[in-house]
This record gives structure tokens, C-alpha cells and sequence, in this order.
């Protein structure tokens, strides 16, 4: 009995492996995988698309043409340098209108230059240009002359350009002087100061936010030469004139005191160890003007400031 239950377990257990078998070889092949790419729809694949690798996306950046290759720049116009107009006789410089102009000397001789940067497209020649080849606009006169350190006259005849100036207002502009303006500039018994006249008459912009007036040079700058920058930039923005000697002849003299020149004039001189005390040095100068005036302001500018009162 128990040698047959036996037997049947084991024809049992045969015929499930028998059809697990057959079952298996039997079954439906599965479907195949779909891809991410959908279907192309006129021309456009629809997914993500495949990204393409380094080497590939760097060769299609090498073959994307440039900007050079889809239009062409226009060609700039030849510099003025590429015309050497000093070479041209006068008669050649008109073929050259946009570079050459001609020009005349004091002396009246004409010869051809580069133009002006500064001429710009009017057809006259403004305030403080060469007069070139054009007049001077309505107000102007051209004028020659310049004045030396040794305030003589140059006529610079033979070396020179006339010059536009407003001359002839009873004002001596930033271009005139006593040589080519005279009777706005020159100086004489009877007319001992004259009206000047700077280009910036509120005061130079690059101090007016830290100094006021030109007596405030000393309050807000530390150093001999930020003072003298100073007063100098008031100088020329007020009058035209960066010289202190000058000042003394401006007739319109305000907001300077003479402190304020002879401050100036102190700082115009040369620093000289050797010469600290002789009044002809820097520091010798400021040492005279401290003991004039005790002006507390020019301690920090002297030098005997840092010695002990017996070196002095």
C-alpha cells in the first residue's frame, strides 16, 4: 500500500514537471520594447532627441559660419595718416578734401597740413582755432603773437598759425595775451590790472565739490602739492592764468585774497633741503609766510613744523 502511494507522487510530481515544460515553450513571445523616439510626423521627431557627444557638438560649432561669413563689414575710410598732407604742395593739397587743408603761417606763406581734429564741419574757424584754410567766425579776429617767460612777444612768424580770438571786448580771454590781444591784456601805467576771463568761471568742477573758494585749497588738502593743485585749478578756471605772478594784474580778483597768491607763489618753488631757509626755497617760503601771518592752516606745510624749536 504504501509502495504504491508512493509511486503515484513520484507519476504526479513527473507529469507537473512535464507540463511546466511544455507550458514554457509554448508561451507567446512578449512585445518588443517601444523606443522613446516617437513617431516622425512631417520631419520632426517627436521625444528627446539623442545629445549629441563632445567631439561631435565641437565639430559643428567649428563648421557654424561666423559672422564674417554672413556679411561683410563695410570698409572703414582711410585715416588721415595714410595721406602725409605736410608733403603736398598747395596745389595738390585740394585732392585730399577730406584729410588736407591749406594753411598759412604768420607771415603770410601757405602750405598744406592734416586737418584739425578739433575744426569739426563749420565753415568758419571758432574761438581759439587755427585759422586754416576758412575766416574766422562773425566776432573773431585772427591774431599772431605769444608771450614768453620773459614776457616778451614771439611774433612767431615763419612757425606759427594765426589764431581766432574774441579780441577787442575789453577782455582778456583764455586765448589772448599781451602779444596777440593787447588792448584786452596789456598791462600799463594807466590801466595797471585788466578784466580776465577762464573758461569755467563758477570754479573748476574737479575742487568745487571739496573747496568752495580757493581759500579752502588749505583746509582740505594735507600736502604742498595738493594745495598748489588746487589753487592752480582755481587760477586757470577763473582767469585763464596758472602763473601767480600773473594774478596780481587781474583786476577781477575774487574769490583770491593775496594769501592765497602769495601761497601760490610759496608753492611754485622748487623744495630744496639745502635752501630750507632762504625765503628763494619752497620750505623757506612757507616758513617767512607762517611768521607773517600765523596762520595756524600751514603748520601741516612746514617743515621746520617737525623740528624741535632749538634745531630751528
Amino acid at each position: 500500500m504504501a509502495r504504491g502511494v508512493t509511486k503515484n507522487l513520484q507519476v504526479v510530481a513527473l507529469c507537473l514537471l512535464t507540463g511546466g515544460a511544455v507550458a514554457f515553450a509554448l508561451r507567446e513571445p512578449s512585445a518588443p520594447e517601444v523606443s522613446s523616439m516617437g513617431p516622425v510626423e512631417s520631419g520632426v521627431p517627436r521625444g528627446a532627441p539623442e545629445v549629441p557627444s563632445r567631439s561631435e557638438e565641437a565639430r559643428l560649432v567649428e563648421a557654424r559660419p561666423g559672422p564674417s561669413a554672413l556679411e561683410e563689414e563695410p570698409a572703414e575710410r582711410p585715416d588721415a595718416a595714410d595721406v602725409w598732407c605736410e608733403g603736398l604742395s598747395v596745389e595738390r593739397c585740394g585732392e585730399y578734401p577730406q584729410d588736407c587743408e591749406a594753411a598759412v603761417y604768420c607771415d603770410g606763406v601757405r602750405f598744406c597740413r592734416a586737418q584739425e581734429r578739433s575744426r569739426g564741419q563749420e565753415s568758419c574757424a571758432g574761438e581759439g582755432l587755427h585759422v586754416g584754410g576758412r575766416a574766422c567766425c562773425p566776432g573773431l579776429v585772427s591774431r599772431c603773437g605769444a608771450r614768453l617767460k620773459d614776457e616778451t612777444c614771439d611774433s612767431g612768424e615763419e612757425t606759427s598759425e594765426p589764431v581766432c580770438l574774441r579780441c577787442g571786448d575789453g577782455v582778456c580771454g583764455v586765448y589772448e595775451q599781451a602779444c596777440n590781444c593787447p588792448e584786452d591784456c596789456a598791462t600799463s601805467e594807466a590801466r595797471p590790472k585788466v578784466h580776465h576771463r577762464g573758461l569755467m568761471p563758477k570754479g573748476p568742477p574737479s575742487e568745487l565739490e571739496k573747496a568752495a573758494t580757493p581759500g579752502q585749497c588749505l583746509d582740505i588738502h594735507a600736502t604742498a602739492g595738493g594745495v598748489h593743485s588746487c589753487l592752480e585749478s582755481w587760477s586757470e578756471a577763473l582767469f585763464g592764468l596758472s602763473d601767480a605772478d600773473a594774478l596780481p594784474r587781474v583786476e577781477n580778483l575774487a574769490p583770491f585774497t593775496p594769501f592765497d597768491i602769495d601761497l601760490m607763489r610759496c608753492l611754485e618753488r622748487w623744495g630744496s633741503y639745502a635752501e630750507r631757509r632762504s625765503e628763494t626755497s619752497r620750505e623757506g617760503c612757507i616758513e617767512a609766510l607762517y611768521r607773517r601771518t600765523q596762520d595756524a592752516r600751514l603748520d601741516k606745510l612746514r617743515w621746520f613744523s617737525t623740528l624741535s624749536e632749538d634745531s630751528r
